[in-house]
């Protein structure tokens, strides 16, 4: 995984063409920047050009560019799920956000952050 200016980018080798192929991940659906190089200095340095010229793009045509995700999420979980959910916060002494946080940090093994979630 990279990172640049907030945006994430994920990369795959394809061993046929011996090139790295990067393509950005949390713009949303489709991706704002697909990039690719030969080695790793190159990749970074294409990754950082092809977010700038796409925030310059945006700009320069006053379209408002596609942000990083914002840490909120929306999720229906139908209510007895819910019931679960909070049922198992308060037996922590937490709150629902709280648990859920936890929950998914500890299932994608994301590092735990001192900022507010």
């Amino acid at each position: 995984m990279m990172e640049y200016r907030g945006y994430l980018a994920a990369v795959e080798f394809d061993d046929s063409s011996n090139v790295l192929h990067g393509r950005v991940i949390n713009s949303g659906a489709y991706p704002i920047a697909t990039f690719e190089a030969t080695d790793t200095a190159q990749l970074r340095r294409e990754f950082h050009r092809s977010i700038d010229e796409y925030l310059a793009w945006c700009e320069e045509d006053g379209v408002e560019p596609k942000r990083p995700f914002s840490g909120k999420l929306n999720v229906r979980l139908g209510s007895e799920l819910h019931a679960a959910v909070a049922a198992a916060a308060a037996a922590r002494g937490m709150s629902i956000n709280s648990w859920i946080v936890g929950v998914v940090r500890e299932g994608t093994n994301a590092p735990y952050r001192t900022t507010r979630e």
